[in-house]
């Protein structure tokens, strides 16, 4: 399957950046998910999950453990916007953590 770059960020630095097969976070029109290649999307985060799903290694920010084939991480992410282009996920919240 394709993958696509995500990064997550929040006013303390990067809490992930890796390669992932999928992304799942809240919006205000709900759940959404972003594959490799997706429409362009600029939208408002709301506080909740976003899940990262990995396709294989990544290189997450120090203290985070990577994500294999299939595995998820999960975050407890404060409200933020999300910006989609191309294979690229960009999310930046308030604040964020492991879950």
């Amino acid at each position: 399957m394709a993958t696509t770059q995500v990064e997550l960020v929040t006013p303390r630095g990067v809490l992930f950046s890796g390669q992932a097969e999928m992304v799942v976070c809240r919006t205000e029109g709900g759940d959404i998910a972003f594959l490799a290649n997706h429409m362009a999307y600029l939208g408002a985060i709301e506080a909740g999950m976003l899940r990262i799903v990995g396709p294989g290694p990544s290189t997450p920010a120090p203290g985070q453990g990577s994500a294999s084939h299939g595995e998820e991480l999960r975050f407890e992410v404060a409200d933020g916007f999300v910006e989609v282009h191309g294979s690229r996920v960009l999310a930046v919240c308030e604040s964020a953590k492991s879950a």
